[in-house]
């Protein structure tokens, strides 16, 4: 069955992970951490998201930014790098600089620009961590809004954070394409209406069959042209 997006009225990403590589926020600490840069790496993002959601389920109010710390501490902690504050400072503040990955800012170019199909960031970051990252990787002025959870005091996948993107542009969720990276975050996005695109960078076997994504791609490259009217994929 084929699966057409030409009704699409806005493009939502998610930010970490989709757009930004947050990686190589550690990656550019190597020479500090030798091997244990991809172990750090692998670790820090896994806790932010974990936290997050223990966040929410315990009810505990609190932003994205105090968690990364949080994460980055224990993770640090495991790897016998606890009692390095200057490298704590260091990844913080990289993490706020965390690159584009190379397929995002040519494909956020094809799609920014059009008035009746507007483009946002919808990410558990912070509005601090969310504009600087998007500054800093230059893509600032290519989205129409930056979408954080942060004022919902709860994080994605709760079905909360996704009713912001309608909100925001007062359409029907299923007039929303969503991006992401995170099969989690897939499956929240599905349930809460949205019309839903699992960038599938890695070929990663798919999770969560209850709540699948509308469409697959293996690249940002794919999304302009995957939403343009009329398109129809397999």
């Amino acid at each position: 069955m084929s699966v057409s997006f030409g009704g699409v009225r806005a493009i939502v990403l998610s930010g970490h992970g989709t757009v930004f590589d947050s990686a190589a926020a550690v990656r550019s600490a190597a020479d500090a951490l030798g091997e244990r840069t991809e172990a750090l790496a692998a670790l820090w993002a896994a806790k932010r998201f974990e936290y997050a959601w223990i966040a929410t389920a315990t009810g505990r109010r609190t932003e994205l930014w105090q968690i990364t710390g949080e994460a980055l501490d224990h993770a640090m902690a495991a790897l016998g790098l606890g009692q390095n504050r200057l490298l704590r400072a260091r990844l913080m503040q990289g993490l706020l600089q965390a690159p584009p990955f190379p397929d995002a800012r040519p494909a956020l170019a094809a799609l920014a620009g059009n008035r009746h199909r507007p483009l946002a960031l919808l990410t558990n970051a912070s509005t601090m961590m969310a504009t600087a990252t998007a500054k800093a990787g230059e893509v600032f002025a290519l989205f129409d809004a930056l979408l954080s959870a942060e004022p919902t005091g709860v994080f994605k996948p709760s079905p909360v954070v996704y009713q912001l993107a309608p909100a925001r542009f007062g359409l029907a969720p299923g007039e929303i394409a969503y991006v992401s990276a995170h099969p989690w975050d897939i499956a929240g996005a599905t349930l809460a209406g949205l019309r839903t695109i699992w960038l599938n960078r890695t070929g990663a076997v798919a999770e969560f069959s209850w709540a699948p994504p509308a469409a697959v791609i293996a690249s940002l490259a794919e999304l302009p042209g995957l939403v343009e009217a009329g398109q129809k994929v397999a």
